[in-house]
């Protein structure tokens, strides 16, 4: 008997879950951990081979990444006495190829009796789909049933723990929500939230989404994807059929981690026999349809760009493909940002989604008469009121063809200034920890100091000073670090700005925390050393002195930083704050002056 015949229980798929976690937690750390310390000596015979075979799965996966090509006959001569595992792991064999049949509503029910089945809403090579009620908590919910043919596979079971365990902690309102999963009879089950509505797709078919309402659309996937993203969740199928659009408006990303799910073990592979090939390849990245094997959330971003070119456009980006503004009239900025997301290689394309968001945010807010307006051509055609209006305020500026792709060219896109302002503040970062270290140092200089020297009152005092000093200059760096790790460029100028001058006025504290007080303090740390001649008279006076004068130099100059109402308070603030605040305010200058928001 294979082990897809085999039956592991709930408990027993938990656990093996747990130790294939961690086995990857240390890839992820650049550990390189070995199979044989992650094997369970404790476990039966039958989990143990089950473990080893999606172990082995797993480290072929991540060598892969680093550019081995590890060989079964290389696993084989490791595990002399684990054959059908190594074999399991490399081979597909025994699945059924046959058609999927959804169940009918009476065997469901039979199958679910908390359920109350009401209809099959639709059904393809992914599964089933049906509405529900829950009877116990009196709510719709939409049941997806996988097909029969995984029903014995214990393999399958073991992937669909896994996924189904991750995919329930994806908690977003651009996500449909995972309630429950599980196997009943062999049939493998979601319980998830019900959209009422109709898909994407449904949508692009009727030819009812005009350019404005397309880019609506848009932040909301980005946030979806980018939240999944950042739990370390790729969809890899995204297309217009897993978006639903609810009565309300609402947007909302369907079967995340359904393909991961249904996808091949086979580390060789990247078909099943359902699908042939994980996702619907007129929406797959390159990567994917040429079975690269470190396939990562990028691969969202292409297939996020096919849906909104097609969007926009009707039409799908295959071969030579027009840019979407010389098919429907938009703004010929987006076309910069829907070309970018469909770039081949994937450093090439955007890396976040969020800053897919960002860009399109922007052009769409765009006041400039320099850019064209982003509406449809329907809308353009019944808006002569609104037209006249535009053009009383700002006569004679109406843009030619030439002056919109000019002006495409010339644009420097807010995700690009936003990435200098996030650029521009990461020395900045490096310098506050450094500044950590050196508050560390202190603490152990200080309290080497004070702890062999408690008979010595002056090193007694120096140590503490120092090691309170120490603290200190830790405790300032965190709030730095910490500051600018809450700026989130993908929100308003006006909220980074905000941000950005909080961090200002934090730096500029601790400057005179830390800083300025250092004329005075270096004297202390000196007695820490070892030095105590800095302490006798001769010595003492002239530091005294130097460090007096400079303290209070440096107090004036900052009190010229903060003075209220005076007009040189500003300059002096962006002079003390230094480069890498300055130079970021200097890039919300150039969004603002362009009027990007």
């Amino acid at each position: 008997m294979s082990i897809r015949q085999k039956k592991l229980s709930i408990e027993a798929l938990e656990r093996i879950d747990d130790l294939c976690t961690e086995f990857e937690q240390k890839w992820q750390s650049n550990e390189a951990p070995s199979i044989e310390s992650s094997l369970d000596e404790n476990a039966n015979a039958t989990e143990r081979v089950a473990l080893l075979a999606e172990l082995i799965v797993l480290d072929v996966d991540y060598r892969q990444r680093r550019g081995e090509t590890p060989t079964k006959r290389e696993y084989l001569e490791r595990f002399p006495d684990d054959a059908e595992a190594v074999h399991d792991a490399y081979d597909e064999g025994g699945k059924p190829t046959g058609a999927f049949v959804p169940p009918s509503v009476e065997r469901l029910g039979e199958l679910l009796p908390s359920l109350q089945i009401i209809e099959l809403i639709g059904a393809g090579g992914m599964g089933a789909v049906y509405k529900a009620r829950q009877e116990g908590l009196d709510r719709i919910v939409a049941l997806k049933i996988l097909p029969e043919e995984f029903g014995h596979d214990v393999k399958f079971a073991l992937r669909f723990t896994r996924e189904a365990r991750t995919l329930a902690k994806l908690n977003h309102p651009n996500i449909v929500a995972l309630y429950e999963f599980g196997n009943v009879a062999d049939t493998y089950y979601f319980l998830m939230e019900y959209v009422e509505g109709s898909t994407l797709r449904d949508v692009v078919k009727s030819r009812e989404l005009d350019p404005q309402h397309a880019l609506a659309i848009v932040p909301h996937l980005c946030d979806a994807l980018q939240y999944a993203h950042d739990k370390g969740v790729v969809h890899r199928d995204i297309k217009p059929e897993n978006i639903l659009m609810s009565v309300d408006g609402t947007i909302k990303v369907a079967d995340f981690g359904l393909s991961r799910i249904l996808d091949s073990e086979s580390p060789q592979q990247s078909l099943t026999g359902t699908h042939q090939i994980m996702g619907t390849p007129r929406y797959m990245a390159p990567e994917q349809l040429e079975g690269m094997h470190n396939v990562d959330h990028r691969a969202d971003i292409y297939s996020l760009g096919v849906v909104i070119y097609e969007m926009l456009t009707g039409e799908l980006p295959i071969g030579r493909f027009a840019a979407p503004s010389a098919k429907v009239q938009i703004d010929v900025r987006l076309d910069d940002v829907v070309l970018r997301t469909l770039e081949k290689e994937p450093q090439r394309r955007y890396q976040r989604a969020s800053q897919i968001k960002s860009d399109v945010q922007s052009i769409a807010s765009s006041e400039n008469p320099a850019y064209a307006k982003t509406l449809g051509a329907d809308v353009l055609a019944d808006s002569s009121t609104a037209a006249s209006a535009i053009t009383a305020e700002y006569p004679a500026t109406e843009p030619s063809v030439e002056q919109q792709e000019l002006a495409g060219r010339l644009l420097l896109t807010r995700r690009q200034l936003m990435d200098r302002v996030e650029g521009s503040l990461r020395p900045l970062f490096r310098g506050q920890l450094v500044q950590l270290f050196i508050g560390l140092s202190l603490i152990l200089l200080g309290a080497q100091c004070w702890a062999r020297n408690i008979q010595i009152p002056h090193r007694l005092v120096c140590g503490v000073i120092v090691h309170v000093y120490g603290v200190i200059v830790i405790s300032q760096a965190a709030l730095v670090c910490t500051r600018i790790k809450r700026i989130d460029y993908s929100k308003p100028v006006d909220e980074i700005r905000e941000k950005l001058a909080s961090l200002r006025s934090g730096y500029l504290r601790s400057g005179v925390i830390i800083g300025i007080v250092w004329w005075l303090m270096w004297i202390p740390v000196t007695v820490a050393i070892g030095f105590d001649a800095v302490l006798y008279p001769q010595s003492l006076i002239v530091s005294l002195v130097i460090g007096i004068i400079g303290l209070v130099v440096s107090l004036w100059l900052y009190w010229r930083a903060v003075k209220p109402k005076s007009p040189s308070s500003e300059l002096w603030r962006r002079k003390l704050s230094g480069e890498s605040i300055s130079a970021a305010y200097l890039a919300l200058d150039e969004i603002e002056n362009a009027r990007i928001r």
